[in-house]
């Protein structure tokens, strides 16, 4: 039973803030009292079709974004929904249905100015460029995994000053080299403050994940649009070269060349040059929209309330909250925590009570798992192409002497956290662990206590054999996942050598593959939206494909995947990236414990409890085991398990040594920790 909370209304009413010290100039973008739908409203599916749901997205929308005021406007929208953020920038773009249909508009483009200015960008799909960051490596070429690492390239591939331009063809015509060289000095500014002048005349397929973000930056700018949306640019980089494209993005949007529109987690540190904000539910309605700190202000009065009203309830049973209430107190704890507003310090890092972490870890962790035999060893691995070295060029400690080279051991039981700046090889450590690297022949590189090729006497270990020990989640993966797969094939592909491949299932591989389905059929079936409630049935899962399904869903397949055959080891590089809050949050703790435990949202926090399945003894999907390894590649605090104990960090080119480490409790518990990974000053 629920309780009631009367101070706080679940159904958030739309609160603008305006101030009257303005001056504006045409809006860019118009909207007056619009709602818009993904499908025509009066559209029926066919009778026993499984569609998704088409409900109203940003009902009563009121919103003008000029073109120029005084003092600068700058824009970001903030939801824990990926989806409803990317829809939000889609909408600008002219995309989705509108109605009315005369509710959007877009004086500017249709101004004189803009007719002399540039006739072709009075179309809104051209005026206003778009740089999403879902399946990122696409578009960087690449057949297979391995491509990314090998110094020699094909023909085909293209390097990063054409990809800038979008000459990518073998023999392009003169006047298309003619339209889209852009300016040289313009060219190389771009390259420069986006950080890829090294890598300017390399091939797109080698460059890291983050390094690929700023390069699909670049390139919206060389278009030279009117405005600019970005999608969660902030994902995937670590924190340093966040700081610096945030800087960049400011100088930019002060210019409005070009106008800037973000879209931001509630755990993203909101740039301070940003001064509006539109806040938006799971449920795709806007909550407040207005001038950054009179949103924030109301959006601390509403997590106030919500506290103020835990505290009035009777304390001697918990409630089960309402999924907006928990919404709306998550927004608010992420933003206190970054400092978008001040409730003071948290109760994990002042009090002394036993709190435990999403995954139900406590604070300082006294369990511990038994270290087996080592299952990864690194004896002076270096990796280079050419005379560019990209992994281990620094001298080690080892024992007392000094030593080329990374030096690494991984064991059974043991869980990494391997973190690092952009470009410092983190992806290419990875990669010779899962033997998609070339040089994972010849480096000196043991996989299951075995190198890649025989010696007399000692049998190699084949890419097959390594993959079936393997769980791998990535944005590599998720770029090459093909798309045509159901649900359900996609979970079972983790039986299979290949995705396309059949797998060789078991009675105990279906069975997971149904619990999986079963305790994560909120956040992956499409149908189950809207408040629909689930039928005990999975025919959606072979109804549905991964491609149509939402960003998030299919990073939760994909960690689904690499988890759910307990294979030796785990790799997660980057999978809780691009997922909603709380689905992270759930992924995090299936990953330790499995259906064994689930989390409750309740007046006391979040709280992970016993499952009714583990009560029952039916648990078939346990979580981690004694004899599986971890290695996690994050650049949040917020998406590091919180099992995670050993840590390395990977230096930057040319700054010495890795540097290692070991936590004593979860990392989502304490500042201290996350810091000391980058050498950061203790936060206060």
């Amino acid at each position: 039973m629920r309780g009631t909370y009367p101070h706080f209304s679940p159904a958030l009413r739309c609160v603008r803030f305006n101030s009257s010290r303005r001056h504006f100039s045409l809006p860019i973008i118009q909207i007056s009292n619009g709602t818009f739908y993904r499908q025509h409203p009066a559209w029926q599916p066919a009778p026993g079709q499984d569609v998704p749901p088409n409900p109203p997205l940003f009902p009563g929308l009121t919103l003008s974004l000029p073109s120029a005021s005084f003092p600068n406007q700058h824009w970001a929208i903030l939801s824990p929904s990926s989806t409803i953020r990317t829809a939000f920038l889609q909408i600008l773009r002219g995309q989705l249905l509108c109605f009315p249909p005369t509710a959007r508009s877009y004086p500017f483009l249709l101004s004189e100015e803009m007719k002399v200015k540039s006739p072709k960008l009075r179309f809104p799909e051209r005026a206003i460029e778009y740089v999403g960051f879902d399946v990122e490596r696409k578009a960087f070429g690449g057949a297979y995994l391995s491509a990314r690492y090998e110094s020699r390239v094909e023909e085909t591939d293209f390097t990063l000053a054409q990809y800038l331009t979008g000459i990518t063809g073998l023999n392009p015509g003169e006047d298309l080299v003619r339209e889209r060289t852009p300016d040289e000095e313009v060219m190389l500014q771009v390259v420069k403050d986006l950080e890829l002048a090294p890598f300017f005349r390399k091939p797109v397929s080698m460059l890291s994940n983050g390094q690929s973000r700023r390069a699909r930056i670049g390139k919206a700018l060389l278009t030279r649009p009117e405005m600019l949306c970005l999608d969660a640019p902030f994902i995937g980089l670590d924190p340093f070269v966040s700081q610096h494209i945030s800087q960049v993005l400011h100088r930019l949007a002060e210019a409005s060349s070009p106008r800037i529109v973000l879209s931001l987690r509630p755990q993203d540190a909101i740039p301070e040059w940003v001064t509006h904000i539109v806040y938006a539910g799971e449920d795709g309605e806007v909550g407040a929209l207005g001038l950054k700190d009179e949103v924030f202000q109301f959006l601390k009065q509403q997590y106030e309330n919500i506290e103020e009203s835990f505290a009035a309830q009777d304390s001697s049973r918990e409630h089960d909250l309402d999924p907006r209430l928990v919404e709306m107190r998550e927004v608010g704890r992420h933003l206190s925590e970054w400092g978008g507003f001040d409730v003071g310090p948290s109760d994990a890092e002042t009090t002394d009570r036993p709190v435990l972490s999403r995954d139900a870890y406590e604070k300082v962790d006294t369990s511990a798992t038994p270290r087996g035999e080592p299952v990864v060893q690194m004896e002076g691995v270096r990796i280079k192409y050419g005379s560019n070295s990209v992994l281990g060029d620094w001298t080690q400690d080892i024992n007392g002497r000094a030593r080329d080279g990374l030096w690494w051991n991984v064991h059974r039981g043991e869980r990494w956290g391997i973190f690092g700046a952009n470009g410092s090889g983190k992806t290419t450590l990875l990669s010779l662990v899962t033997s998609d690297h070339p040089q994972t022949y010849s480096a000196p590189v043991r996989i299951f206590q075995h190198s890649r090729l025989p010696a007399p006497g000692i049998p190699g270990i084949t890419i097959f054999d390594i993959q079936d020990r393997m769980g791998h989640s990535s944005p590599e993966v998720h770029a090459l996942f093909p798309r045509n797969l159901t649900v359900r094939r996609t979970l079972e592909s983790a039986w299979s050598e290949t995705p396309i491949t059949k797998p060789k299932l078991t009675p105990d591989a279906s069975k997971r593959v149904d619990a999986c389905l079963q305790w994560f059929e909120p956040d992956l079936s499409p149908i189950l939206k809207d408040g629909k409630t689930s039928s005990g049935k999975l025919d959606w899962a072979s109804h549905f494909m991964f491609g149509e399904l939402s960003f998030s869903a299919q990073r939760v397949l994909l960690f689904l995947r690499a988890t759910i055959r307990n294979p030796d080891i785990v790799i997660l590089d980057e999978a809780f990236s691009g997922m909603d809050d709380l689905v992270r949050d759930r992924c995090l703790l299936f990953l330790s414990r499995g259906e064994s435990m689930t989390l409750h949202y309740q007046e006391s926090g979040p709280n992970p409890i016993e499952s009714d399945i583990s009560k029952k003894g039916k648990v078939v999907v346990p979580g981690l085991q004694d004899h599986q390894a971890l290695l996690c590649v994050s650049h949040s605090r917020q998406e590091v398990p919180g099992c995670i104990r050993e840590w390395i960090c990977l230096p930057e080119p040319g700054t010495g040594p890795p540097r290692f480490g070991r936590f004593d409790g979860p990392v989502e518990l304490s500042y201290k920790r996350w810091n000391y990974i980058w050498n950061w000053p203790q936060r206060p």
